[in-house]
């Protein structure tokens, strides 16, 4: 009488190595997935950017050189939509309009649902929607070539070495690098992968424009 074969099966070691081995492919599977999906949303703000930028240009050459005023708002409806993207481009139709409450430029960062990209320039600023004193923009000594080191504060258009500058608050709206003090233009404040930083591009005094790096 022929004896009964064994069937071959895993021990309870095996089994965990398996699943613990397919567990940590598992883990490395979603970080590359969100790598790359950051990456794709990092390249379309920069294309976005760069259409902000024409739009700008185009604005400037038809108002005689001037750029849009900054715009700062204190009321606790608008409080966030600080630095919010010039209306006078989308009334002008050289952006599409919306009809939202800090959207009327309808342009959302990508990174900050509900809210415009970032634009300011040293000059004109609009508080609450009134005139008030001139906008401060932080630019490096060295701009627009190396945006490293230190820098100071330009309020007269004409004596800034950077014309205007827009900006996405990055994948990491919160971060330390998107809120630093003299974001969006020193280099400290850009983005880098996991973490965090602003997506910006910017002009100098000749209109020449550049992105963050």
């Amino acid at each position: 009488m022929r004896a009964l074969q064994k069937t071959p099966a895993f021990t309870l070691i095996e089994l965990l190595v398996v699943i613990a081995i397919i567990g940590v492919l598992a883990v490395l599977l979603l970080a590359a997935l969100a790598c790359a999906k950051e990456k794709s949303k990092v390249t379309r703000v920069r294309v976005e950017l760069n259409n902000i930028g024409l739009a700008m240009e185009m604005y400037s050459a038809d108002y005689a050189g001037k750029v849009p005023p900054v715009r700062v708002n204190c009321n606790s409806d608008l409080a966030s939509h600080w630095c919010e993207l010039p209306v006078e481009l989308a009334n002008d139709r050289y952006l599409p309009h919306g009809s939202q409450g800090g959207l009327e430029a309808d342009m959302e960062d990508v990174f900050n649902p509900d809210h415009t990209y970032k634009y300011a320039a040293p000059g004109p600023q609009l508080l609450n929607g009134a005139p008030t004193a001139n906008y401060s923009l932080w630019v490096p000594t060295n701009a627009p070539l190396d945006m490293s080191g230190g820098g100071k504060y330009f309020t007269d258009p004409k004596t800034s070495p950077v014309r205007w500058v827009i900006w996405s608050l990055g994948p990491q709206p919160n971060s330390a690098r998107s809120l630093n003090d003299y974001a969006p233009l020193t280099g400290d404040s850009w983005y880098r992968t996991g973490q965090g930083g602003v997506i910006a591009r910017f002009a100098d005094r000749n209109g020449t424009q550049y992105n963050s790096q």
